[in-house]
């Protein structure tokens, strides 16, 4: 049974204005995915970006990963919902992914970074599980000075350059970093 806590969290993540700083659509147009991919959505949630993916992906595989089960629990109702019968829920630690070295062809770190203990390793995980060749998108809170109004308190906020230069760090070739929406940036890199 879920507890409180982590309901609330479910909850918190489906609020209208959160979802409306950030369309999905707008990621999957700048990073270089195929429809038969194998791609992991690494920190879910509650899968309003999973679900996007998963569609996109209709002749292959979307990966829902996250620390919390309830948040699975939950991207596995969106997907019966949609119909969607590409999406595996793995339930990972912090920093370890369940799944192969080079089992993956694309990495979707949305809205993690931020969360994480320590956010290069998070990547350098996520780096691990792609083919070569393989591409990764990070999407994260701009910086912004005072109490935010929507998103991760200032002081959470992880800053563009220095996730891009520990993604080239690994090899990668950063394909865009720019500013996705008022709230976000991305960077889209491939191995």
């Amino acid at each position: 049974m879920p507890t409180k806590t982590s309901v609330d969290k479910v909850e918190a993540l489906l609020h209208p204005k959160l979802e409306e700083t950030y369309d999905p659509q707008s990621m999957i147009a700048l990073v270089p995915i195929h429809n038969d991919q194998k791609v992991a959505d690494i920190g879910s949630g509650p899968g309003w970006l999973t679900i996007p993916l998963a569609k996109y992906l209709y002749a292959g595989t979307c990966y829902a990963v996250d620390v919390q089960e309830a948040m699975l629990k939950h991207v596995k109702i969106q997907g019966k919902a949609a119909r969607l019968g590409n999406i595996k829920t793995l339930v990972s630690k912090e920093n370890q992914i369940p799944l192969d070295d080079a089992s993956l062809d694309g990495v979707v770190l949305s809205s993690v970074l931020n969360e994480a203990s320590r956010p290069k390793t998070l990547i350098k995980e996520a780096a691990r599980l792609l083919k070569k060749a393989g591409w990764i998108s990070i999407v994260e809170w701009l910086p912004i000075e005072g109490k935010a109004v929507v998103g991760p308190a200032a002081s959470n906020r992880v800053v563009q350059q220095e996730m891009r230069e520990a993604v080239e760090a690994l090899g990668f070739t950063t394909l865009t970093s720019r500013q996705l929406t008022p709230h976000r940036y991305i960077i889209v890199a491939r191995k």
